[in-house]
């Protein structure tokens, strides 16, 4: 049985493809998304089992994206990652 299919969402283009590399080695079947307006775009195309976003990108940002994920997905899974983490936005998510 294959493993779950799982979305990653960052706008580096390196460290995106670091992630989705690991997670293929793993076997997990991935897309990926340069941008939160891609990701919506990708999600409405075809379904994923989980969403892993980062939080700080142009346009639409992990927390906004996980708000409209929330809205028209209700019940997906979704981690969002930063490096510049702050205490009251992980307490938001």
């Amino acid at each position: 049985m294959s493993k779950s299919r799982i979305l990653i969402v960052e706008d580096d283009a390196d460290l995106r493809e670091a992630l989705v590399t690991t997670l293929e080695l793993a076997k997990f079947r991935v897309r990926e998304a340069a941008s939160g307006e891609d990701a919506l775009i990708s999600l409405a195309e075809e379904s994923v089992d989980m969403v892993i976003s980062d939080v700080n990108m142009p346009g639409i940002s992990g927390h906004q994206l996980l708000d409209q994920i929330q809205d028209r997905f209700p019940g997906l899974p979704v981690v969002l990652m930063t490096a510049y983490g702050r205490i009251d936005d992980a307490v938001s998510a």
